[in-house]
């Protein structure tokens, strides 16, 4: 085989390459998007859900949250005495 075939061999495998990495990356994508799309769906769902609960038991909430906060800010004032 000269240097010409060589080349030409070696365009050829790298044109099925690039043509194989296109198919793959254009697969990823639309594995990511359709992964996504789920995931937004699920959030929107447990969203909905939280905010349902919150109005349903008001206090339970608020007093979640202040637990929450009293143990956030335990946590900083202790950091910030080292």
């Amino acid at each position: 085989m000269d240097i010409k075939e060589k080349e030409q061999e070696l365009r050829a495998v790298f044109l099925k390459e690039k043509e194989e990495l296109k198919k793959a990356y254009g697969e990823i994508l639309e594995k990511l998007k359709t992964e996504g799309d789920r995931l937004q769906v699920d959030l929107r769902k447990e969203y909905d859900h939280a905010k349902k609960y919150v109005k349903e038991h008001p206090e339970t909430s608020v007093g979640a949250a202040l637990a929450g906060g009293l143990l956030v800010g335990l946590l900083i004032a202790k950091l910030l005495k080292k």
